[in-house]
């Protein structure tokens, strides 16, 4: 009797142990990146195609150099761009409003965000960038979907030092209804000594007193937009389908470069929802040159 007891005791004690073992397996930790967001995909479809596109975020900087605290948001933005492998997955564009750099898109932009205050820049058009200056990267980061978009993006352009045509690409992988897709024209390395920027150093990397700001005619302003094709708060795209592709050929821009340097220029291209503010994806290319589509599977 003693010994079936053993017995009985020593089945029930290696039973218990493969069922923790067992448990412990299943429930393992799953380390993620913790910057990852997987963001959803809106309009979901049942039967998806399973291509992948790169997905990128855009910023959009509404400035002017009259703003002593908007070189803050430039400031993070340059920061935000060295991120060694997120940021190159970042698109600024800079909507200059109230100065020499202002195009007509910028008030039209302006208005359409209503922007109440300065500094103000946009992640997706979804949410404001709260607090760039204190290094707050993270809001940004995390709205990157490490996991794709179901959106694909292809630029290239005809282009010359006053104007041209762009060529945009879609490809989707699910179904939306009522898009409108955006073409931007940007210059970098822009130099205005006869507008220079109001700014305080505090906020731009450097010491000084914040109530005192000061002219700064070497100031260099990047991503500055100087045109927008078609309607400014975005051109129909339309319904479409998983698996389809659609071609928006030879769209139109017009416009007056500081620098007379097409290197210095690039296309931004994005879709939005049907408001025109919520950004779907993104993409940038240099002028003249062909971005084919960024397939992540």
């Amino acid at each position: 009797m003693k010994k079936n007891a053993l017995i009985a005791l020593f089945a029930f004690t290696i039973a218990g142990f493969s069922l923790t073992s067992c448990s412990d397996s299943d429930d393992a930790p799953v380390t993620q990146d913790p910057i990852e967001n997987p963001n959803p995909d809106p309009n979901p479809n049942p039967n998806p195609v399973t291509t992948r596109y790169q997905h990128k975020v855009l910023i959009e900087d509404v400035t002017g150099t009259w703003c002593q605290w908007c070189p803050r948001v430039t400031y993070a933005i340059e920061k935000v761009l060295e991120h060694q492998t997120l940021g190159n997955k970042i698109v600024p564009v800079a909507i200059h409003y109230g100065d020499a750099m202002q195009i007509s898109a910028g008030q039209t932009l302006d208005s359409f965000f209503d922007v109440n205050g300065y500094p103000f820049a946009l992640i997706d058009r979804e949410a404001k960038w709260e607090s760039p200056q204190n290094n707050k990267l993270a809001q940004v980061y995390n709205k990157i979907n490490q996991q794709g978009s179901p959106i694909g993006i292809k630029i290239s352009s005809n282009l010359n030092t006053t104007g041209g045509t762009v060529t945009a690409n879609f490809k989707f992988s699910q179904g939306y209804e009522n898009l409108k897709y955006h073409i931007f024209v940007i210059e970098n390395n822009v130099v205005l000594a006869s507008s220079p920027q109001i700014n305080s150093t505090t906020f731009y990397g450097g010491s000084g007193n914040a109530q005192a700001p000061s002219t700064h005619p070497e100031f260099i302003h990047n991503d500055v937009l100087r045109a927008v094709s078609g309607t400014v708060t975005g051109n129909t795209l339309g319904t479409v389908t998983a698996g389809q592709e659609l071609t928006k050929e030879n769209q139109s821009v017009n416009y007056t470069l500081y620098n007379n340097d097409l290197s210095k220029v690039e296309i931004v291209v994005f879709v939005t929802d049907n408001t025109g503010k919520k950004v779907l994806n993104v993409q940038k290319a240099h002028a003249n040159e062909t971005l084919d589509y960024q397939i992540l599977n």
